[in-house]
């Protein structure tokens, strides 16, 4: 199923589950208005054909007292298969990226990455991004607020 196959119900169910992703299929079903049953089951199409991927919850980083959140964006030395590979699998091992986009334009990836501290970002670009064998270029923006995230 691709999003041009979807119908205006379809939307709207992936909108309000975009804003409130536990909200009770009673709920999302009244919102949209469908009667329960075709809603679930609408939703579980929507999940089985991969348009939903998953649920997960909203983290406001800037009510934690310690810790900075930054987004890096990430151009590759190659483009080959191996590379991406390589890149791919180094990211999923390091726990302070919590966020891994392929993007277009000038860079390849952007990262989010949280640390503890500015010393803690230093030593995460120095002794684990920079020693990505494929990754020629980084550029490091500290992220200062937010102001919309959904």
């Amino acid at each position: 199923m691709a999003l041009r196959d979807l119908d205006a119900t379809d939307h709207k169910i992936l909108s309000v589950l975009q804003v409130d992703g536990r909200i009770s299929n009673l709920e999302l079903a009244q919102r949209v208005g469908l009667s329960p049953t075709p809603c679930s089951r609408r939703v579980r199409r929507l999940e089985q054909s991969g348009i939903i991927t998953g649920y997960g919850a909203k983290i406001d980083l800037s009510n934690q007292r310690e810790g900075i959140t930054v987004q890096v964006s990430i151009r590759l030395a190659g483009q080959k298969p191996d590379d991406i590979d390589a890149f791919t699998n180094a990211v999923n091992q390091i726990p302070e990226i919590t966020e891994c986009l392929l993007v277009t334009g000038n860079v390849d990836y952007l990262l989010t990455v949280q640390t503890d501290s500015v010393d803690g970002l230093r030593d995460f670009v120095l002794s684990k991004l920079k020693n990505i064998p494929c990754v020629s270029e980084t550029t490091t923006m500290l992220i200062l607020g937010s102001i919309k995230s959904r």
